[in-house]
């Protein structure tokens, strides 16, 4: 009868050159994901190897030590690269042209007043209107909107939420941008 091995077995090839190997592929998917495309992922893999040769002899899964390993570089690369400063030339005429062209009409929200929004809530189903007004002009927390108005608390968050659409678009339709001819 042939003796079947145990499972550490199995995680440490014989040689470190056949755990490397048995483990690019799996690292390679792994990598071509984190980095979304395949040089990267390639560049990647191979600095992981550099980084975990000579393999300690103490190290039992191979495969589960050396993702550790890549994951850890990639988040090293992400952060290197959000510190490095862009190499990317300024373009005089860039600035040139965004000082001189006009500035776009404002936004609708920038002419909403708050008695706009008072009055507008005015016009909101009171189950709506109730919840809306005593979270947002009297800071009650959820608990307290819900001992109030005798409703559970996560009645409030739908009801809040719900006026605030229905507000959203009665503002909107007021304060739209007129079309223009």
């Amino acid at each position: 009868m042939v003796e079947q091995p145990e499972a550490s077995d199995r995680s440490t090839p014989a040689s470190p050159g056949a755990a490397l190997k048995d483990a690019e592929p799996v690292l390679l998917r792994l990598a071509e994901r984190l980095c979304g495309n395949t040089a990267d992922a390639k560049d990647l893999v191979q600095d992981t190897f550099l980084r975990a040769l000579p393999i300690p002899p103490e190290v039992r899964n191979v495969r589960g030590w050396l993702t550790t390993i890549l994951h850890r570089l990639f988040i090293d690369h992400c952060r290197a690269n959000t510190r490095r400063p862009s190499h990317e030339p300024i373009s005089d005429q860039h600035e040139y042209v965004t000082l001189l062209e006009p500035p776009g009409p404002e936004p609708a929200w920038t002419r909403i007043t708050v008695a706009d929004i008072r009055n507008a809530a005015d016009a909101l189903d009171p189950v709506y209107r109730d919840v809306y007004l005593l979270h947002t002009f009297e800071h009650l927390s959820y608990d307290e909107i819900a001992r109030q108005l005798g409703i559970q608390r996560v009645t409030v968050g739908t009801r809040l939420n719900r006026a605030r659409k229905k507000l959203r678009k009665v503002l909107m339709a007021r304060f739209a941008p007129e079309d223009k001819p």
